[in-house]
């Protein structure tokens, strides 16, 4: 009897297992950007860039939006740390980050990248990095 429910519990526990790697959400990654195309090139400044184009971890173009949170004179930073949990972002790239944004990003668990370049192509880097 023993025996049976060791081998039950482990295949219940397996199921679970797979269950919860499936419904992972896929990487998103944001990159503060001069336009709104893929190739843009990345923004010097992240909580006040114009675009905000959001990837997958292969590079793809998922969205591309106006930063949202320009419109926010005071606290811009934590508008923009707000915006992209709400869009699942994992990582946010931009030429620069200020201090109060790094801590809204911190509080929120997305990881901030410090690039230049195409956006498409810091979007694919990043994930090694």
């Amino acid at each position: 009897m023993r025996t049976i429910t060791y081998w039950l519990a482990t295949i219940i526990a397996a199921f679970a297992l797979s269950l919860g790697a499936s419904a992972q959400t896929p990487m998103r990654i944001a990159v503060a950007a001069v336009a709104p195309a893929a190739d843009a090139a990345v923004s010097k400044v992240a909580a006040r860039a114009p675009h905000i184009v959001i990837f997958d971890a292969e590079g793809k173009l998922l969205e591309s939006h106006p930063n949202p949170a320009v419109e926010n004179p005071s606290s811009t930073g934590a508008a923009l740390a707000r915006w992209l949990s709400e869009k699942n972002v994992q990582v946010l790239i931009a030429g620069e980050f200020g201090g109060k944004l790094s801590a809204a990003l911190a509080e929120r668990k997305i990881r901030e990248v410090v690039a230049s370049g195409a956006a498409n192509k810091a979007a694919r880097e990043a994930r090694t990095r």
